[in-house]
């Protein structure tokens, strides 16, 4: 898993990333991508294109600068980042978010990522396989630097941390909701907020100001000072789950949790099932310690019934990688594999 910095305007930026992975965002698409002379998905990348330009035209800068730096026209990068859901319905995801309000460390957001394959797998090929991720610490001029992990290639602020203090992590669950072409894109819209938003309110207030397209997600935020929030995007729709008084923690799954959004997604009865199961160890578990770091990556490493590192068979879906945010110290602690077996690396900014 790649580290790497990128500073200056957003084409300076999509730039630095697209030279700093080029052989990672090449073997991304060709894995993952049809052939470049399907045309099938044209009018849904000029819909996506224009999107961008109305609502985030720096994130846009940036998808330019990317192909110029990977040597790769545009359309291929804007494909790659088309909503998943539009361009590979069936793709699974499994992941756990877990947040505490305080402790001897101050606020933290945990998770672990999950896929179809185990960390050791090889390159995404028809698209099965682990894809590329990396680590991208992006020095906006005109912005708040932030740290975020994603797929290489992808602009998303699914997983990130900013300098400000404010940590955000989301799960995918889908939506049964119509969706149109023409709204702002959630993974880049969450990606742009948080280069400008200093707390969790102001997040939810970001969050919740355009009609979303993308495939449907849960997400929790925690800032330095304990705000936390959970968005619960039935795309186009976005809610927000708040604590309730006393929680000194909150989680997302692969569900949502709010009463109103039940049975909105898509997602098949036995992961329901686990989903749920998750959930309730979560609640459980964040009482259940001093939520500290170590409590954390405790909860984070965790086997049973209902695991939370999740290594396949019963569990349906492999942990590829884990993160952990000092919010307090605006510190990023992440694995590349399993945290049962992975000792987490600092990265800071």
């Amino acid at each position: 898993m790649k580290v790497f910095e990128c500073r200056g305007s957003h084409r300076s930026i999509g730039r630095a990333i697209g030279e700093s992975l080029r052989e990672e965002i090449r073997a991304h698409i060709d894995g993952f991508l049809p052939p470049p002379e399907n045309e099938a998905a044209d009018g849904k990348i000029e819909r996506f294109r224009e999107s961008l330009i109305r609502f985030l035209p720096q994130v846009m800068e940036q998808f330019e600068g990317m192909a110029e730096g990977a040597d790769l026209p545009e359309r291929r990068i804007l494909e790659l980042n088309l909503p998943v859901g539009i361009v590979e319905p069936d793709m699974e995801q499994g992941c756990s978010n877990v947040v505490f309000a305080a402790g001897p460390d101050g606020p933290l957001w945990g998770k672990n990522n999950e896929g179809g394959s185990p960390p050791n797998t090889g390159p995404v090929i028809d698209g099965q396989g682990r894809r590329p991720v990396s680590v991208m610490k992006i020095y906006p001029d005109d912005g708040i630097p932030a740290i975020c992990l994603t797929f290489c290639g992808w602009l998303s602020g699914g997983d990130m941390m900013n300098a400000e203090g404010v940590a955000v992590g989301h799960s995918s669950v889908g939506t049964k909701f119509h969706q149109s072409l023409y709204h702002a894109p959630l993974l880049q819209w969450l990606y742009w907020g948080m280069f400008h938003y200093r707390s969790a309110d102001e997040l939810a207030r970001h969050v919740t100001s355009a009609p979303l397209r993308g495939k449907g997600f849960s997400q929790v935020t925690v800032d330095k000072k304990g705000g936390m929030f959970s968005g619960e995007l039935a795309c186009p729709l976005a809610q927000i789950r708040k604590p309730t008084d006393g929680d000194v923690g909150m989680n997302c799954v692969n569900h949502y949790q709010l009463p109103f959004l039940k049975n909105m997604d898509r997602r098949e009865e036995k992961g329901l099932a686990y989903s749920q199961g998750r959930q309730r160890y979560l609640e459980a578990a964040v009482a259940d310690g001093d939520r500290s770091i170590e409590h954390m990556k405790k909860i984070l490493r965790h086997h049973g019934d209902i695991s939370i590192c999740r290594h396949g068979g019963k569990d349906l879906s492999y942990t590829e990688y884990s993160m952990i945010a000092v919010t307090s110290e605006a510190k990023f602690l992440y694995t590349d594999g399993y945290p049962c077996e992975e000792e987490y690396i600092a990265v800071t900014f």
